[in-house]
């Protein structure tokens, strides 16, 4: 039971899409100059587990806000491969390179064209992926990068616009002025943040770097200063996210979270859907009767399904955690807590939430797995802060974001911000943040720093209350 009476309000972000020609008039005519273009275009492509999306941004150079256009989904399962499989997904979808490379093409193809624009049109392209389970190193990830490549290809993306530019000269003329090119170069930090050690310590750790990039995007737009110290998590199928510390110029990652998130959800509802490799998107309600679920039932099951879930600090000896491969030695050579959350032993559980799942419906009502997963989703949540807070990595002014469709959707931040603030003691609402569509706002902050469009007047790096550290960045470059 809560300590708090009021009820709370969760500051959550829900991405409304702008066609390109309404956003480049609406800014025009706003600052009554119609002869430039700062609109920085970029399209993050995403592998997923269960999804892989394609989606437009476009950023406003000149106070650094991110715009989502459009966004194509598509099921990942729709790249099923029998020939040439070298990778498959947590829910065991084979998949080979051409069969990824064939929906990439296809996904942003669609996105582009939805959004009127060509690919000509596409400043920079983003890629990343949560598919890692059938690796046994990090390293292997590559390929999967390598097909979304090839895929980016296939639609017309030059390699020029996949890459950081070498210099101001590699900056398309109109976009130039906003580059700082000329005075400092993209050394890997990612709004204010070094990568560990120059090393992977989780499989999907670009996803931790972009959500940690694009919760501090999404920040601005909630009027909360999300900047160093922070704590991001993205409840994808997979989990990813990071711990970030106040140092400065460059903060450094403390803590990483790898393993399962949508996952779970996914395997409670794979008995009571009637699709191959189920998702919880898959589970249709609008025609179901409405089922009541008691309190004490929806404890019950939510207690049941966390028995068959581990949650906790990664030690020396783990090679991967709910599918993902970890490097646990790295982790501990950059002293960074590695934190994650699995079914069992690498999914050993996860057949066993199925059942429960059969049974909740069975007893019950297929109504009442969504109140069920939503009070779970609060309780994974608020373990992994509980331990994050336990190991000592989290400041006075640490700052909490969640994305992912595991994490924001439903009733899910009502609850979480409740949990949260009963850990703390303190009502939370103004201290977590929850965005949708987190890792391409990442991917849009990526090709600025790639670029060096920075907004020194707005700055989304540094640390909370303080101004741009681009000068330090500066005098550090030199040196």
């Amino acid at each position: 039971m809560g300590i708090f009476k009021k009820k709370h309000q969760p500051k959550v972000l829900k991405s409304e899409k702008i066609s390109y020609s309404d956003l480049y008039f609406t800014l025009r005519l706003s600052r009554g100059d119609m002869s430039i273009k700062p609109l920085f275009i970029v399209a993050s492509v995403e592998l997923g587990n269960s999804t892989t999306k394609a989606i437009l941004t476009a950023t406003d150079l000149e106070n650094g806000r991110t715009y989502i256009l459009t966004k194509a989904v598509r099921m990942t399962r729709d790249a099923l491969s029998r020939d040439a499989v070298f990778c498959h997904t947590i829910s065991l979808v084979d998949l080979s390179e051409d069969s990824i490379a064939t929906l990439v093409k296809e996904t942003l193809l669609e996105c582009t064209h939805s959004a009127g624009l060509t690919i000509d049109d596409v400043h920079f392209v983003v890629r990343s992926t949560g598919v890692t389970a059938c690796f046994d190193t990090i390293n292997e990830v590559a390929g999967v990068i390598k097909a979304l490549a090839k895929g980016c290809l296939l639609a017309g993306v030059p390699p020029r616009k996949m890459v950081s530019p070498m210099g101001i000269e590699n900056v398309i003329p109109e976009l130039r002025p906003f580059s700082r090119l000329d005075r400092s170069y993209f050394d890997g930090a990612v709004t204010g943040n070094v990568p560990p050690g120059g090393e992977s310590i989780v499989g999907n750790e670009m996803e931790g770097e972009l959500v940690t990039a694009g919760l501090k995007e999404a920040a601005k737009w909630l009027k909360v200063d999300y900047r160093n110290p922070v704590v991001s998590l993205d409840f994808g199928t997979t989990l990813a996210g990071r711990i970030t510390d106040a140092s400065t110029p460059y903060a450094r990652v403390i803590g990483s979270f790898c393993g399962l998130a949508g996952a779970i959800p996914d395997a409670l509802i794979s008995k009571v859907v009637a699709v191959n490799f189920p998702s919880v998107l898959d589970l249709a309600l609008k025609s179901v009767p409405r089922t009541r679920l008691k309190k004490k039932d929806k404890e019950r099951y939510v207690a049941e399904i966390r028995n068959q879930l581990w949650i906790g600090r990664v030690r020396s000896g783990a090679t991967r955690v709910g599918g993902v491969p970890v490097n646990v030695d790295a982790a501990d050579r950059n002293k960074v807590v590695l934190i994650g959350v699995d079914a069992g032993q690498n999914l050993s559980n996860l057949p066993a939430i199925a059942d429960i799942g059969a049974r909740l419906v069975k007893e019950i009502g297929i109504r009442a797995l969504l109140p069920v997963i939503d009070e779970l989703a609060a309780c994974v949540t608020t373990d992994l802060v509980r331990i994050a807070k336990d190991e000592d990595l989290l400041f006075e002014h640490t700052k909490i974001g969640i994305t992912g469709r595991a994490g924001i959707t439903g009733k899910k931040p009502d609850l979480i911000v409740k949990q949260l603030s009963d850990l703390f003691g303190r009502r939370m609402d103004a201290e977590i943040i929850f965005a949708d569509d987190a890792l391409a706002r990442g991917a849009a902050v990526l090709g600025r720093c790639m670029h060096q469009f920075g907004t020194m007047k707005n700055p989304i790096g540094g640390v909370q209350g303080h101004g741009c550290l681009f000068g330090q960045r500066v005098k550090l470059q030199r040196k």
